[in-house]
């Protein structure tokens, strides 16, 4: 008796361990790199084109300057002193960020006049 539910064990496991190892292999991987300082843009639903700055970067989190400038076409040469932001700092999970699709355009330095919203959030979460 006792051998059997040893066996019913053993056979549980491997089940729940194949289905681990199943879902692990056909889960869609993204494997587009997110850089500090990177440009991106992504098209809005009314067709124009968005710009989108990383300024930092966590585990979970990226953080962002989002552009009120728009673009009917895609961007191709972007010189952000040439924008206007809408937003100066907004903490999104980087899944979020991904939905939109962004498209990497070019990788800039991040001044530190940029950082002040982050700055103050980092303050308000004392992740500091």
């Amino acid at each position: 008796m006792k051998t059997t539910y040893i066996v019913i064990i053993i056979i549980i496991i491997i089940l729940i361990s194949s289905l681990v190892v199943y879902k692990y292999k056909n889960k869609k991987r993204d494997t587009s790199v997110l850089r500090v300082g990177g440009l991106y843009t992504s098209k809005g639903k009314n067709g124009t084109y968005g710009v989108t700055k990383i300024l930092a970067l966590d585990d979970i989190m990226v953080h962002i300057r989002q552009y009120s400038t728009t673009f009917e076409t895609k961007p191709t040469a972007i010189n952000t002193s040439e924008l206007n932001y809408f937003i100066g700092h907004i903490p999104m999970a980087k899944s979020g960020f991904r939905l939109d699709k962004q498209e990497l355009l070019k990788v800039e330095k991040v001044q530190e006049n940029e950082l002040e919203g982050y700055n103050y959030y980092l303050k308000a979460t004392r992740i500091q």
